[in-house]
């Protein structure tokens, strides 16, 4: 399977959202690319949610389908300019786990004997996971294959070395412009 298309997205999607919800990782285990997203997206992540607890607090997020409507008012403002490139795809998947937060956040309110920090069911791991796949391979698909594809164009980007952080300061910066700008 090519690393640009849509099963190969959704496994680096649902490997996330393991990881974002403390759960053993799919089989098989993390890959490379996989332990690399999961380091780089849990930073923006962090920096995403300690510089916008307010305007995350008031985020209505208590179903998949709310989520996903988030999830697609923030990808459209941040992607509006046509611009691809390996930052924000990373701010994509820091904006699933933000998400798959609230969302869980949302049902232990409901139901206090849910597992504060793992119980998203099976399904709905899968329906964000999906929409995540969806989005990134029919917006950036061809951007990614041009760019080298995860295993090597991704990988080189975010490989630590001197430079590294700032980029992510400024991946975490667009995602944070984007939160901000939603109603």
């Amino acid at each position: 399977m090519s690393d640009c298309e849509f099963g190969y997205v959704q496994a680096l999607a649902r490997d996330y959202l393991c990881h974002v919800l403390q759960r053993p990782p799919p089989r098989p285990g993390p890959d490379r690319v996989s332990r690399l997203l999961r380091a780089v997206a849990s930073a923006v992540q962090r920096d995403a949610e300690r510089t916008l607890r307010p305007s995350l607090d008031d985020l209505d997020v208590a179903s998949v389908e709310a989520a996903r409507a988030v999830f697609q008012a923030v990808v459209r403002q941040e992607f509006a300019d046509g611009v691809v490139n390996w930052g924000r795809l990373v701010t994509v998947f820091a904006l699933q786990g933000i998400l798959a937060k609230k969302l869980l956040r949302a049902r232990v309110a409901l139901d206090p004997d849910l597992d504060r920090d793992r119980d998203l069911d099976a399904d709905t791991t899968e329906e964000i996971a999906c929409f995540v796949a969806e989005f990134i391979t029919s917006q950036a698909g061809g951007w990614i294959r041009q760019n080298g594809g995860w295993e090597h164009g991704f990988v080189q980007k975010f490989e630590p070395r001197p430079g590294w952080l700032a980029f992510l300061g400024a991946a975490g910066q667009v995602l944070l412009c984007a939160l901000r700008q939603l109603p």
